[in-house]
């Protein structure tokens, strides 16, 4: 039988953990904002707290120095413990943060802190190179002055030996980084942060007002989870949507731990205008918070595509693709809609067929057949009517804002069609119906006329460049409806006249084209003959002065 024995054995660790824990892939961003964590989780009540950093390039040195609550002799001591920590629900909960920090930016920093009615100030510091060669982690120096004024705490760490190299634009780039880590406590003023000479003022954003004008287009949120957890935040819409920068900015108790993060929706040029906040205090983060655990259930369940959070942001999600989509329907759409649109009611107005639709008695002159019309086919009778089945009326558009004449071509055209003896105003529009199931709206009314919509939510909008191609098919197909309709004629023939209007306004396109084709190859024509004119009359003066 096999003796087992029992013996203590000492873990403590070897000393060269301590600049190892530094050697975790920091950013100076990521140790200051470590820093700056700190300070925060030791603000005073009631009171702003103010952190000043300070890159003295010169020395070869970096100083972060706060105002707030300071340490006792105890709590100045267990900073220096690894994995100590007193703090619940706070920034920096794991203990690490200020050694990892400190260690990652230099091989030597020094922490110096008092208390409010105390007259001691507390001195740490720490040298790598002393450490390795005699550290002990039972014995570790602490200096403690006398003689401090009693109105003063806070807690100054002061880091030289840099691993790192100052470059001109480093304290602007820490300031802005930190403007965004910090924002909300920034933004509700609880914290200023000044960077050298510089304080850190969050960059507004250029939000679509319109989406939310309460607060300016931020659409604040309170939502409850399946767990019970509850997320806050806000959502709103870039003015300008931007290609990489979107998505969420999502905190964790106060701190930025994911930068544009696409949570509720899916990435895609289409929402590239969608922005906000999250706060996720209830979700778990690494130890050097710089993400979420993403295997936790409760990121797992903010992250799930058939959740909560996920069909809320699907209104927004709307917005947003409505929103880039008519940024799509510019100048130059409408303007070429406005030509194609008038090449239909042309076409319309040359399609005999049609006026049977128009003018209910021409099937009265049709089955009569006598006097002028005896032995004339049908269409002979509808092509000799006089009537016009389109009528177009013509207007300059009026003067602008600036007072402004307009350009001779800016002409505002009304267009009038007839249907079974009655005269309707035809108008259409790029508009986001609120469904992805179909393609096109209209509205007919005696007063209105004949409204056609485009819906530019349908999914086969969004993949095409053409977007005058679906106006122009769902004016022909609106206008074959409306006649149809009218006349009460079976809906067979929707199709039919639909296909004729397409065919015939596609015929004339043609034709224009080519009538435009040809006018650019006379006016380039022209213009060399009248350079060649130019070129002559220039020999022939310059003879004549001879």
């Amino acid at each position: 039988m096999a003796n087992i024995k029992t013996k203590e054995i000492n873990i403590l660790p070897h000393r060269s953990l301590m600049p190892k824990i530094g050697q975790t892939g920091y950013s100076v961003l990521q140790a200051i904002s470590e820093l700056v964590d700190n300070s925060i989780d030791a603000r005073e009540d009631g009171k702003a707290l103010t952190v000043e950093i300070f890159f003295d390039s010169e020395k070869g040195m970096v100083e972060i120095s706060d105002n707030g609550v300071g340490m006792d002799e105890q709590t100045a001591a267990n900073s220096m413990r690894l994995a100590h920590s007193a703090k619940r629900n706070k920034l920096g909960e794991f203990g690490l943060g200020l050694k990892t920090a400190a260690t990652s930016l230099g091989k030597n920093f020094q922490i110096i802190t008092t208390q409010k009615g105390n007259d001691k100030e507390y001195i740490i510091e720490y040298d790598e190179d002393k450490w390795l060669k005699s550290g002990d982690w039972t014995k570790h120096e602490m200096k403690i002055k006398s003689g401090i004024d009693k109105k003063r705490s806070g807690t100054t760490v002061r880091i030289r030996n840099l691993h790192f190299k100052h470059y001109g634009n480093l304290p602007g780039n820490i300031r802005k980084d930190l403007a965004t880590r910090f924002a909300p406590f920034i933004e509700n003023g609880e914290v200023k942060i000044k960077v050298n000479t510089k304080w850190c003022e969050p960059e507004p954003l250029d939000l679509k007002t319109e989406y939310y004008p309460e607060a300016g287009g931020k659409k604040p949120f309170n939502l409850k989870l399946e767990s019970g957890h509850e997320v806050r935040g806000w959502r709103g819409l870039l003015k300008k949507g931007s290609i990489n920068e979107y998505g969420f900015r999502v905190f964790r108790r106060g701190r930025l731990i994911m930068q544009f993060a696409k949570l509720g929706f899916n990435p895609h040029p289409e929402v590239r205008q969608i922005v906000g906040e999250i706060h996720l205090d209830h979700v778990p983060v690494t130890h050097n918070k710089r993400e979420f655990i993403e295997e936790s259930p409760l990121y797992r369940e903010i992250n799930n595509e058939e959740g909560i959070f996920w069909k809320f942001m699907n209104d927004l999600v709307r917005e947003a693709r409505s929103s880039e989509r008519k940024t799509r329907i510019d100048q130059g759409v409408l303007d070429k809609m406005e030509i194609q649109k008038d090449n239909i009611m042309k076409a319309i107005k040359n399609i005999p067929q049609l006026k049977e639709y128009a003018f209910p008695d021409i099937k009265e002159k049709v089955r009569a057949k006598e006097g002028e019309n005896e032995g004339l086919t049908d269409l002979e009778i509808e092509k000799r009517d006089p009537r016009d089945v389109v009528t177009i009326e013509e207007d300059p558009i009026s003067r602008d804002e600036q007072n402004r004449k307009p350009k001779k071509n800016q002409i505002h055209r009304t267009y009038y069609i007839t249907v079974n003896g009655k005269k309707f105003k035809v108008t259409h529009d790029f508009v986001d119906l609120k469904t992805d199931e179909v393609l096109k709206d209209k509205k007919v009314d005696d007063e209105t006329g004949i409204n056609v919509f485009t819906n530019i939510a349908f999914p086969s909008f969004a993949n095409t460049s053409d977007h005058v191609f679906y106006g122009v098919w769902n004016i022909a197909e609106a206008i074959a409806e409306v006649m149809v309709e009218k006349n009460k004629r079976s809906p067979g023939e929707i199709t039919r006249i639909r296909d004729l209007i397409l065919k015939s306004s596609s015929e004339l396109t043609q034709e224009l084209d080519e009538v435009e084709k040809e006018k650019k190859i006379a006016d380039r024509l022209k213009k060399e003959y009248e350079e060649k004119i130019l070129k002559i009359k220039a020999i022939e003066d310059k003879h004549t002065n001879i």
